[in-house]
């Protein structure tokens, strides 16, 4: 039996999934202590750039992953 997926494939699909894991990774957290209390710190780089970037590059991956043809 022959997969359509090779290894390569595979490869580039779970670098993808790491991506957008560590995307959402970076976005959690950042509440306040004291729910009266507004936090900054909902508006740093990580939070507003770095974490929308890493996940749309994830997917990126996923999409190339797939459309990706074997040598064969």
């Amino acid at each position: 039996m022959d997969f359509v997926f090779k290894k390569k494939n595979y490869m580039i699909l779970i670098a993808g999934l790491v991506l957008i894991l560590l995307g959402i990774t970076l976005m959690i957290g950042g509440g306040s202590e004291d729910p009266t209390k507004f936090s900054e710190e909902i508006f740093n780089f990580q939070r507003l750039t770095l974490a929308p970037i890493l996940i749309v590059s994830g997917f990126v991956m996923g999409v190339f992953a797939i459309m990706t043809k074997s040598k064969k």
